[in-house]
């Protein structure tokens, strides 16, 4: 069966603050070489990971959210704090989220869950947790400098989005990190 691998998510513009702290991290941990960044061309929120998808499927989920979009206004999200998945001891993702977190977001991604459980892709077990994610931690060499610069990231806002559409994305994993094409985008609002 062909397939491809496909996410559904928001894409978001770096600007200027994030690429400053991927270099600022960067420059203080140039040690550690078992960190992946992610490249501010490739800032994105997933609404929902689909994985191998059947390209046959591709049109349907398409159509359907672009029809979910159409119910739903623009919005706005302020990126503006840290935070890692996993644990302080071993730590798997620094990211970025938001203090103030907009339920037309938390709208919009029921809605889709909603509609993805419909064409059978249902949704996981956890939570949505909306974040950027800034790095992914394979192994650290050092693993309390790591956490001491880790705490001393400012909490400010990093990332400003003006939410205007949803964008349907295939992924091509590389070693040198995963490459990403559109392969559809959709409009919110009537």
């Amino acid at each position: 069966m062909n397939t491809k691998r496909t996410f559904l998510a928001i894409s978001i513009p770096s600007g200027t603050e994030f690429p400053a702290l991927v270099g600022r991290l960067k420059k203080n941990l140039p040690h550690e070489k078992f960190i992946n960044y992610c490249r501010p061309e490739n800032i994105h929120l997933t609404l929902k990971f689909l994985g191998s998808t059947p390209v046959d499927d591709i049109p349907n989920i398409i159509e359907a959210c672009r029809a979910v979009a159409k119910k739903h206004q623009p919005f706005t999200m302020d990126f503006d704090r840290t935070g890692l998945f996993g644990s302080n001891r071993v730590p798997r993702v620094l990211w970025l989220g938001m203090n103030d977190q907009p339920k037309a977001l938390f709208d919009l991604e029921n809605d889709l869950l909603d509609t993805f459980d419909e064409l059978g892709y249902l949704r996981d077990r956890q939570n949505f947790v909306p974040h950027l994610t800034v790095c992914r931690i394979k192994s650290l060499v050092d693993k309390q400098f790591f956490m001491q610069i880790y705490n001393s990231i400012e909490q400010k806002t990093y990332l400003h989005a003006d939410v205007k559409e949803l964008v349907y994305f295939q992924s091509f994993l590389q070693p040198t990190g995963p490459i990403y094409k559109v392969l559809a985008k959709m409009p919110l609002g009537a």
